[in-house]
């Protein structure tokens, strides 16, 4: 039996072809996934009850706070899958998710502060990805 795994092998090859800020995208990008598939999974615990007690209840959210659980607890963990696989549609729907966030805890902010931390990350996440994927163009442009 050979220790020879082609899939590894490609991978690790086109880990070393990748430029530093390209590597620290990748990074990054790995992150927010794992963020987003964690972030998932607090949203659904609030969905199903297990959480601090009665005033974090669902069911005693507004209507707006709700609607903003059940999309954060759907779409996070398919974003944070996608990114994790590095699939071109996950940057699209990771932005789309926290635009949404952000115009929900905007027109309707009662019920949702435990939402805004979530958004207030998000966006300083958007804006990190924003600032590393500019340096990783310039860098290859370099090239």
């Amino acid at each position: 039996m050979s220790h020879y795994d082609p899939i590894d092998a490609s991978a690790r090859a086109q880990w070393e072809n990748l430029s530093p800020w390209r590597r620290r995208l990748f990074l990054f990008l790995r992150g927010v996934a794992a963020f987003l598939l964690l972030e998932g999974i607090i949203h659904w615990a609030v969905i199903l009850g297990i959480g601090d007690g009665p005033e974090s209840r669902f069911e005693a959210m507004p209507m707006a706070a709700q609607a903003a659980v059940i999309w954060a607890a759907i779409i996070d963990p398919i974003a944070g899958v996608g990114l994790w696989l590095r699939a071109g549609w996950a940057i699209v729907l990771w932005l789309l998710a926290t635009l949404t966030q952000v115009v929900l805890g905007v027109w309707a902010p009662a019920g949702m502060t435990r939402l805004m931390l979530f958004t207030l990350v998000e966006l300083a996440l958007v804006v990190a990805y924003a600032v590393l994927s500019i340096r990783a163009a310039r860098e290859s442009d370099q090239d």
